[in-house]
């Protein structure tokens, strides 16, 4: 099937693979650094400029003229060391300009999540991404649609990717 990666017992690596290397990394260090007191803490909420970014989709890179993103953390701990980590990151009003000048929208989610169990030492993680990259008058023209699994049992990680860009 194509935009389908197994990644169990192999040295694979393409383009989205980044994605998960990057994912399982902060996800670990999440897991691993969570304060037992960060239970039950509210969610962190901030807002960043991605103004100067870059969405490459191959043939086509879109640098971001303006705009933001909104990113929502929530941590926790269970009273026996379980972990779980989750983040929701939303497009807010963001344009880019492609090579020869022309503007798009770029709209959309990604999100991911964590868990660790401290008894049985294993981890999964599970990212999602949904950005749309769309002309005026036009529709859509390009999109990051990649949705990835991890789960530290076995070394089992699967990847799904659909869409026509990397996701940052």
């Amino acid at each position: 099937m194509d935009g389908v990666s197994d990644y169990s017992g192999g040295n694979k690596m393409r383009r989205e693979g980044r994605v998960t290397a990057a994912l399982a990394s902060a996800a670990a260090i999440c897991a691993l650094s969570t304060p037992a007191a960060s239970a039950n803490s509210p969610a962190q909420h901030s807002v960043a400029d991605v103004t100067g970014d870059v969405l490459d989709c191959g043939s086509a890179q879109y640098t971001i003229t303006s705009g933001s993103i909104k990113a929502v953390f929530h941590e926790g701990t269970s009273a026996s060391g379980n972990a779980n980590f989750t983040g929701t990151i939303t497009t807010q009003a963001i344009v880019a300009r492609d090579a020869a000048g022309n503007l798009y929208s770029i709209r959309g989610t990604e999100w991911f999540g964590s868990t660790n169990n401290a008894q049985q030492d294993t981890f999964q993680a599970t990212f999602t991404g949904q950005l749309q990259v769309v002309a005026k008058r036009s529709g859509r023209v390009d999109s990051v649609k990649v949705t990835q699994h991890i789960t530290f049992v076995n070394g089992n990680v699967k990847e799904f990717d659909f869409g026509t860009c990397v996701a940052p």
